[in-house]
This record gives structure tokens, C-alpha cells and sequence, in this order.
């Protein structure tokens, strides 16, 4: 499962996770963000790659969400 965030490759470039489909969803497809155009597509989750981890202020985002 790919956390939001989370740098992928997909078809040579890269994205940014922002959404996935619920697991009871088939196919699952994650919601994929391109940092230069903006746009939003979605793919299946099979067909990306991981690429890094999620940027420093997501995390701290994140954090702060929990509390």
C-alpha cells in the first residue's frame, strides 16, 4: 500500500500519491498527482513504482491531523 505522499514512478515520471480506492475496490487504483501540471489521474496499483518517501511537510501534516 502506498502512503499519501508518497513519491511513485509511473510510466517514466514522477507522481505523488494523494488518494487510493478502498481495498474492497477492484481494481484498487491510487489517485496520482503530477507535480508540474497538477492533474489528477489514477491508475491501478499495480502498475507503479516506489520512488521515495512522503515529503517532510506531509509527515509533519500528518502529525499534526492526530492530535
Amino acid at each position: 500500500m502506498f502512503r499519501i505522499g508518497t513519491i511513485v514512478s509511473y510510466r517514466g515520471r514522477l507522481y505523488v500519491v494523494v488518494g487510493v480506492t478502498p481495498m474492497s475496490v477492484t481494481p484498487q487504483l491510487v489517485e496520482l498527482e503530477d507535480p508540474e501540471s497538477e492533474r489528477i489521474r489514477r491508475v491501478p496499483y499495480g502498475d507503479l513504482q516506489p520512488f521515495g518517501e512522503p515529503e517532510q511537510s506531509v509527515q509533519e501534516d500528518d502529525r499534526h491531523a492526530d492530535h
